[in-house]
């Protein structure tokens, strides 16, 4: 039976498209992906024109956004008609009467009749699959029931040859651009994280006078900010997990809710800019930090985005071995952080003087931060372990653990 839909016609290089809609219920009965064709299994690997859905993303991430907000929207699916055929008719073409003030903007209107034929997911696979598990129940959420109903935008485009196809795909797919992490957190309005990590940067708040670099994750030798907004987002998950707070970063939380974890991370944050020695110069006078920033100045690790990380987990825990946040914050300006101490060679910093990045060398900073600061809450299994990864990553199997440390007395 043919299907008939609404439709814009529109033209692009030598490629007819028309722009529809249809409601959830009907795109799931009659639009599959293209892994469900009959012909699928048999198709060469250069013929699959699709890649394969992850799963993951789609229970994880867009099927709980579906069934879970009200304001829900996403853009048009593009949608190929796989050896069916296409008829479009125009409202002239029917006889229908418009207005003379109407007709050169109502030529392109009509109605598309698709006979025969499939029609394939081309782009945007992941969100018919999701839509299609919150349609089948598979998703629970409070707008779940409501989401057959809703409707979707559509680009239908017509099966020529399996080159123009392919073709076709891969540009839309190639040179669609991911939003980056910082607009990510930018934009949220579910994640708790990024809503807390931006109310961090507001008047009043912690980090207020322009030392956050919200545009990239670096920053510059010169600049006259402190720190990056992905750093500050990762303080605060450090924070909320150490507090026990999990927030589902795909559902907003009350505000009741957010009120409080932005509370619990603004008491760690006023810390840290009021007691920690470079962080409290940086907001009383940020034209200072590109000195501040020099390799051989004292707190100079301490300026590098990758190293804020690390030395906040490191932070953390020494708080889990026993001490306030306040008084590992103390003990913290006791230590020498210049890049250029060979405390840090192969730790975090490289033999040729840069930052390593990686995860792994955060992780052990962080041990080795908790551990300056906090020896004395140490039993001798925690030191060993860490003095073995010491000599591992320097490549010693004599060698100590850096023997100095954070006054404990405070003097």
């Amino acid at each position: 039976m043919a299907l008939i839909v609404p439709a814009i016609k529109g033209k692009m290089g030598n490629t007819n498209f028309y722009e529809s809609k249809m409601n959830v219920r009907e795109l799931i009965s009659s639009v599959r992906r293209a892994h469900e064709l009959d012909e699928w299994d048999a198709m060469p690997a250069d013929e699959r024109m699709q890649r394969e859905v992850i799963k993951k993303r789609v229970e994880k991430e867009l099927a709980p956004y579906i069934a879970n907000q009200a304001d829900r929207f996403f853009g048009s699916l593009i949608i190929l008609v796989y050896k069916g055929e296409v008829e479009f008719e125009g409202l002239k073409d029917l006889n229908i009467k418009v207005n003379a003030g109407y007709r050169a903007a109502a030529k392109d209107l009509g109605f598309l009749t698709i006979d025969g034929g499939s029609l394939i997911v081309l782009d945007g696979q992941h969100r018919h699959l999701a839509l299609e598990k919150v349609y089948k129940g598979e998703v629970e959420g409070e707008f779940a029931s409501d989401v057959p109903n809703d409707e979707v935008t559509l680009i239908i485009i017509e099966h020529e040859h399996d080159i123009k196809t392919r073709r076709i795909f891969n540009k839309v797919n190639r040179y669609a651009k991911s939003t980056s992490k910082n607009e990510n957190i930018l934009t949220s309005e579910d994640d708790s994280y990024s809503i807390v990590a931006r109310k961090l940067l507001h008047a009043g708040a912690p980090l207020d006078n322009n030392i956050v670099n919200f545009t990239s994750n670096t920053i510059a030798p010169r600049s006259v900010q402190l720190t990056t907004l992905s750093v500050v987002y990762e303080t605060v998950k450090l924070i909320l997990a150490h507090e026990n707070k999990y927030p589902d970063i795909h559902l907003r939380p009350s505000d009741e809710e957010l009120e409080e974890y932005y509370d619990i991370s603004e008491r760690y944050w006023r810390v840290l800019m009021e007691q920690l020695e470079p962080y409290k110069k940086a907001s009383m006078d940020p034209m200072e930090l590109p000195d501040m920033r020099l390799e051989d100045s004292q707190f100079s690790l301490l300026l590098k985005p990758a190293a804020q990380i690390a030395f906040f987990k490191g932070l953390i825990i020494a708080t889990e071995r026993g001490l306030s946040f306040e008084e590992a914050v103390k003990r913290a300006n006791k230590i020498t952080w210049s890049m250029t101490s060979p405390v840090w060679t192969d730790i975090i910093i490289r033999k040729n003087g840069t930052i390593d990045p990686k995860t792994d060398a955060r992780d052990r900073t962080a041990d080795l931060v908790a551990y300056l600061i906090a020896k004395d809450k140490m039993n001798n299994e925690e030191i060993e372990h860490l003095t073995e990864i010491y000599r591992r990553v320097r490549g010693n199997d004599n060698e100590k653990l850096p023997q100095f440390f954070a006054d404990r007395t405070g003097n």
